[in-house]
């Protein structure tokens, strides 16, 4: 697998630990690498690669994306790809004109608790879901609204888990760490899935579930991708048009089709 990391920062280096990029973009020199200071350059020196990630903070996503994408290559977007549902529609329509792969991270679809949901939790006895996620404000030096950073993660998984068939209210913001997804049964009871946690809440009992020794949700990610040939281009346009039509502050209200 040859990889290509565009942006080495937390999360760049976070990818380059696990994937050992071939290629690395950066502003700042990275050493004893194979580097460039600029996009532009490593597009001009044309490298084939499998996937090119790009980890450039949010308001580059879209031009880095787009720069890639109409010169090839296939490419892994770190959440949000950007902050407008049309300029996301406008990469879908590249990736799908070159049948090139343009994916989100969503590495939540990886978390163990979340396989637990798929395969112990049929969509036929939900009645209506919640759920929460607040965690550590980054330290960027541009202004996001958590939804973006933080809540996109919960509206792939509306998509994702429920195809949008099921009623679905998150709460967002920043401050204790606190991922949470609280199911309600047609049968009143109800089931909390804690994501940071690991666990899984029944009534009074607590199940903690795991990733295997061998497996990362990253490798996985990728692996999905590329190796398992899986072509997941999706709308991802959608997902982010709910944050620009939700209410404001810090919840969405995702209604069913």
């Amino acid at each position: 697998m040859t990889v290509a990391i565009i942006g080495f920062g937390k999360m760049g280096k976070l990818y380059d630990r696990l994937l050992c990029a071939s290629y690395i973009v950066d502003i700042l020199p990275v050493y004893n690498r194979v580097y460039f200071s600029q996009l532009e350059e490593f597009i001009y020196y044309g490298p084939k690669i499998d996937i090119a990630i790009v980890a450039t903070p949010t308001p580059s996503h879209s031009n880095n994306s787009k720069l890639l994408l109409e010169s090839g290559y296939n490419v892994l977007c770190e959440k949000p790809i950007c902050f407008s549902s049309d300029e996301v529609k406008e990469l879908e329509k590249v990736a799908k004109r070159k049948g090139l792969l343009f994916y989100q991270s969503t590495l939540e679809r990886y978390n163990p608790v979340i396989k637990y949901f798929i395969k112990h939790i049929p969509l036929s006895v939900i009645d209506h879901i919640e759920s929460y996620r607040f965690g550590k404000q980054p330290p960027w030096g541009y202004a996001c609204d958590p939804l973006y950073d933080l809540g996109i993660h919960d509206v792939d998984l509306w998509f994702y888990l429920t195809h949008k068939k099921i009623p679905w209210k998150l709460w967002c913001g920043y401050g204790i760490q606190r991922r949470e997804i609280i199911i309600y049964f047609k049968r009143k009871d109800k089931i909390i899935l804690d994501l940071f946690h690991k666990s899984v809440i029944i009534n009074d009992k607590t199940i903690y579930v795991s990733n295997t020794p061998d497996s990362n949700p990253i490798i996985e990610m990728v692996s999905d991708l590329i190796d398992k040939k899986k072509f997941m281009n999706e709308q991802w346009s959608q997902e982010i048009k709910c944050i620009e039509q939700s209410e404001g502050n810090g919840l969405i209200d995702l209604k069913t089709n």
